[in-house]
Parts: C-alpha cells; structure tokens; sequence
C-alpha cells in the first residue's frame, strides 16, 4: 500500500468525523463554553479547518492556502491564522463570526484540495524533512513566537509524520474535545 493512500485515509476520517460532529450540536452549542479556560466550539472547529488548510498548503506544498481565495477570503471568519496564541476574547471574537455549515464546507475543499495532492507524491516526497517551520517564519501572519513554539516539534520530521499528527492526530482531538465540552456545556446550562 502507498503511503498516501493511508494518509488519504486518515484525513478522510478527520473529514467524516468534523461533518459528524457539527451535525450532532444544536445551535446554541456553539458559543456556549464548557468551562472559564476553554474555547467555545465554534472557534475549534474554525481552528481544525484552518490548519488543515495552512499546514497542507502553505506548510507542506508551500502554495497559496484556500482561504486566500475565494469564495473563502470573503467570509467574515477568514484569517491567515490558525489562532495560535489568540486571547480567549480574540477566539470568542472570531467565533461569533463562524458559520459552521460554511467551516464545513471549507474543511471538504482543503480535504478535497489535500487528496488531490496526494495523488501526486511519491513515497520519497512523504519521507523528505518538511519545511513547515521554514515557510511559516518565511510567512509575516505566522511568523510570531507563541505560533513558532507550538511548531518547534515539526523540525526535522518527515512530511508523514507532520501530516499523521498535526493534520489527523491534533484535529481528530480537538474535534472529540468539541463533542465532550459541547455535552458537559449542555449539561451545566440545565442545572442552572
């Protein structure tokens, strides 16, 4: 088996599992917070989409991120930033401007986007050391310390292991951490 396949398949299950989630809150789940310290669920999942989209194509392929472009740069959401290092003000801010039937449909297009990419490397090309790092601090919006310290383990790491961990492992947990702080959220807004 090719190795991007398997790739393929993973972020393909990240792509299941986001459509799966949004499709299970209700409305009023979105922008209600689970606890003082964490992110409502609309701006997470506003974070998953993001860096799929940036890791793949600004990260990896070093080409222009989706979002750049339309019908994604005109959207009150856009941000060439993946909201590391944001306030909990500053992601409640960009949450109240997410529509998450749009972040779907953004996250299918940088899924679709990916696979298409995929289809073209070769094993070797999944084995070569990534140049996220060098192309974020190249990139003024990314270059900024609290975003550099949380890519400081990408260096030196093969393209796979990059794109096995940030893009399918990170996002897979933040999309079930949306599921459990949406539930426990619920939960305490009807003992109230």
């Amino acid at each position: 088996m090719q190795a991007s396949r398997l790739l393929a398949g993973q972020l393909n299950a990240v792509n299941f599992r986001l459509h799966d989630v949004v499709g299970r809150l209700e409305p009023e789940d979105w922008l209600r917070r689970a606890a003082p310290t964490t992110n409502v669920p609309a701006f997470t999942l506003w974070h998953v989409a993001r860096v799929l989209d940036s890791t793949v194509q600004m990260g990896m392929r070093g080409e222009p991120e989706l979002i750049e472009a339309e019908p994604w740069t005109s959207r009150s959401w856009a941000r060439l930033s993946t909201g590391v290092g944001y306030s909990i003000q500053e992601a409640d801010d960009l949450a109240a401007l997410v529509v998450p039937s749009e972040i779907v449909d953004y996250a299918d297009a940088s899924r679709s986007a990916t696979n298409q990419w995929l289809k073209t490397i070769s094993d070797d090309d999944l084995e070569a050391e990534n140049r996220v790092v060098e192309r974020v601090t190249d990139h003024a919006t990314y270059n900024y310390p609290a975003n550099l310290e949380a890519m400081s383990w990408i260096a030196g790491r093969p393209v796979w292991v990059v794109l096995s961990l940030a893009c399918f492992a990170h996002c897979w947990g933040h999309l079930e951490e949306i599921g459990l702080l949406a539930v426990a959220a619920r939960a305490s807004a009807t003992e109230r």
